[in-house]
């Protein structure tokens, strides 16, 4: 009888101790935030930019302002840590910049088509460098009518 009162308290008390240290340590430590690589915010406004171009080639209006800010492209400093290979991802990048070039001269009829090309540029890029974000460049294209 005294072994299993023993032995009730003795886990018990295991018990207590495993919830108070529990309670102790934050359930979730706190994550250092580092602000986003020059890249990073670029491919943002890159894809702003792309819903914008959609939208309009989708209504048949003139294109947004054509973004001055993408010719740094090719050199804009990545997410601390990742690779971005120095040979293929200028190459990507200069493509990006042609295909965003001509959608900005094509006549409007020829617009889904440049547009296209243009996303299809991106889709080339993260295939090889940085595939995370291909399911939202795929849900980009214009669907040909």
């Amino acid at each position: 009888m005294i072994h299993h009162r023993t032995s009730f308290l003795v886990l018990t008390a295991l018990v207590i101790v495993g919830f108070a240290f529990r309670a102790a340590a934050p359930a979730n430590p706190p994550q250092e935030l580092t602000p986003p690589s020059e890249l990073a915010l670029m491919m943002r406004a890159m894809a702003a930019h792309a819903d914008s171009v959609k939208a309009a080639v989708n209504r048949g209006d003139d294109l947004p302002r054509y973004p001055k800010a993408f010719k740094g492209l090719p050199k804009a400093q990545p997410t601390k840590g990742m690779h971005i290979d120095p040979i293929t991802f200028p190459t990507f990048a200069k493509d990006y910049q042609n295909k965003l070039g001509r959608l900005y001269k094509v006549k409007g009829s020829e617009r889904q088509q440049a547009y296209n090309a243009l996303v299809q540029s991106c889709a080339n890029c993260h295939g090889t460098h940085c595939p995370g974000p291909l399911m939202r460049i795929k849900k980009m294209y214009i669907a040909a009518e």
